[in-house]
């Protein structure tokens, strides 16, 4: 293979790259054939076809073609440095689709439940994933949906449908004006907070950080069934309990 020559056809089809390319490459002297036939054919040698790989590893990290051939043109270019540099790129691209991987995945789980997805609700949805990131840990996060997904799925329907309807008469309370000290409303709150200790699996760092969650986002959650001026109306009703 070292005394093996490769035409521009050759090559191009060996790497994906048009003739058109290469040869631009050849008059811009960024790669230039080692060997030229009589009839001026470009012949690439396998040092040629090394230079070309370190070539794309440049582009690929979004060098120009002439800061491309500045490297080349310093005695002090290093081919190693462009490997640790594709490499550390290509980490830093599997990270962020590991990420949006697992966000894809979460916005799954949230319009699984749901028969008829809008566009508000998918909004909604992605705003309280970007919150849960920023008020849970990761370990928090890890330790409720491992403690949600010892459920099947029965259970978990029930507990959904028991949820919304709690939620939802906590709700017409407050919109009919029931005063917070009201033993049904503070029967409902109850009912609330016992929801809220399985949920976390009475973690108070979590339970922490979901009161912080609604504290400080008012309107954020609406899409859930929860805002905060429901939130603060079930905490008032607990404050009353003797």
């Amino acid at each position: 293979m070292q005394n093996r020559t490769w035409k521009v056809g050759e090559l191009s089809k060996l790497t994906g790259l048009t003739i058109r390319t290469l040869h631009h490459y050849d008059e811009i002297g960024l790669l230039r054939p080692t060997f030229r036939t009589n009839t001026s054919h470009r012949l690439y040698t396998e040092d040629d076809i090394i230079k070309l790989q370190q070539i794309m590893s440049l582009k690929e990290l979004d060098f120009s073609l002439e800061e491309i051939k500045e490297f080349f043109e310093n005695p002090e270019y290093n081919p190693k440095e462009v490997i640790e540099m594709q490499v550390e790129r290509l980490t830093q691209e599997i990270k962020l689709k590991e990420e949006l991987k697992q966000q894809l995945q979460e916005l799954w789980e949230v319009f699984y439940s749901w028969k008829k997805p809008n566009l508000e609700q998918f909004i909604k949805s992605i705003e309280l994933i970007k919150a849960q990131k920023e008020y849970f840990t990761q370990e928090q996060i890890n330790r409720m949906k491992m403690h949600y997904n010892k459920l099947n799925n029965v259970e978990v329907d029930e507990i959904s449908k028991n949820w919304r309807q709690l939620i939802s008469s906590i709700q017409s309370e407050m919109e009919n004006g029931t005063s917070v000290d009201n033993p049904r409303v503070i029967e409902l709150a109850e009912k609330w907070k016992r929801g809220m200790d399985f949920f976390s699996g009475g973690d108070m760092g979590i339970i922490y950080s979901a009161e912080r969650y609604y504290s400080e986002n008012p309107y954020a959650a609406k899409g859930s069934g929860m805002s905060g001026e429901l939130y603060k109306y079930i905490k008032d009703a607990l404050s009353n309990i003797k």
